[in-house]
């Protein structure tokens, strides 16, 4: 839905019933059961605090859309408008949805043969420089030594390339295979209603159809996040889950995240939840989210309060960029997640 906010009257007309406001939050139940943690659970979690919140997010939500990914996006049309795709980021809501299978091996491709290109096949160009003649006393010329090397060589410094070759090519090629929705919706954030909705699929059997998903939802001021930790050959990883105060209903936000050695990533997207749900503060500084900010009423009066250049990201240059991205990094890494006070202690009591 697009509405132009400068015209519409207030914002308390465009907000719902439900909608999280930091500065008046309804008085809670006490909570009498912990149903979404056990014991051995609650060892391994830490729920985090509420409020008080900087204004922070997983730098790779900033870095994964620079300014000439912004640019260029512009000039196409929506392609997850275009194939009627579930997955939604917005200045309404976020909707996790992931793709067919053949989408996401696709991704998976081209992930790892950007980690190729860019980490593996330069620490290996450099041992091969370093093994040359020119750093070895090896009796033979440059020349023959080039001649030497054969198809493992090639392959560990262009198949990276290759990889990302062949993902784009997909892309383009086969658009419609790819760009399908899978099984449907797992969970969405609204901040117009202050709703988070969550979809609960049914056990498929094979050669039977799958049954309607349950569609549970509640409001986001009755969920408490949870940075959950599990230990596996690769050491302690960090996973932020929401858990809601008064029913079994657990959502993985970490899906989008992906699990981190450290928990601050946790404590960083915690924050941008909940900035991005209240509707006292604008948006998040969130690149993707800029084209949007002019539809959001408190967005919207706080830009033009503050002077805030409409195209502040799609128009900076790459050095710039790049220091807002370190920059975050740094604010994440001193965050103060653990030493705040929980405002919503203030409104119940847990049971643990």
């Amino acid at each position: 839905m697009s509405i132009d906010v400068s015209p519409h009257g207030s914002s308390s007309d465009y907000y719902g019933s439900h909608s999280y406001r930091s500065d008046s939050i309804p008085e809670q139940s006490n909570q009498t059961q912990e149903l979404n943690r056990t014991g051995l659970d609650r060892s391994a979690s830490l729920r985090l605090p509420w409020g008080n919140t900087r204004e922070v997010m997983p730098p790779t939500f900033m870095s994964r859309n620079p300014p000439k990914k912004l640019r260029r996006l512009e000039k196409k049309e929506d392609l997850a408008e275009k194939y009627g795709l579930h997955v939604e980021s917005n200045h309404e809501c976020f909707r996790h949805a992931p793709l067919a299978l053949q989408a996401r091996l696709v991704s998976i491709i081209s992930v790892t043969g950007a980690l190729w290109a860019y980490i593996v096949s330069p620490g290996y160009l450099i041992t091969l420089i370093l093994m040359s003649p020119l750093f070895t006393s090896i009796s033979r010329n440059y020349s023959e030594y080039i001649q030497s090397l054969g198809l493992f060589e090639f392959i560990m410094l262009g198949g990276g390339w290759i990889l990302i070759l062949m993902a784009k090519l997909a892309l383009r090629l086969f658009p419609k295979w790819l760009l399908r929705n899978g099984r449907g919706p797992e969970w969405e954030f609204n901040r117009r209603t202050g709703m988070i909705k969550v979809w609960q699929y049914p056990k498929k059997f094979p050669f039977l159809p799958r049954k309607p998903p349950v569609v549970v939802e509640k409001p986001f001021y009755e969920f408490d996040a949870w940075c959950c930790a599990r230990v596996d050959r690769f050491g302690t990883l960090f996973d932020l889950v929401l858990s809601h105060r008064y029913s079994k209903l657990d959502v993985t936000v970490g899906d989008i995240l992906g699990a981190h050695g450290s928990p601050t990533m946790c404590y960083a997207y915690w924050d941008f939840i909940q900035n991005y749900m209240d509707v006292t503060k604008p948006l998040p500084e969130l690149p993707m989210l800029e084209q949007y900010r002019h539809l959001d009423p408190t967005t919207a009066k706080h830009d033009q309060a503050t002077g805030r250049p409409s195209r502040y990201w799609r128009d900076m240059d790459d050095k710039t960029f790049k220091q807002k991205v370190d920059d975050m990094f740094t604010d994440v890494s001193i965050i103060d997640t653990t030493r705040r006070p929980d405002l919503m202690a203030e409104k119940l009591s847990y049971a643990s």
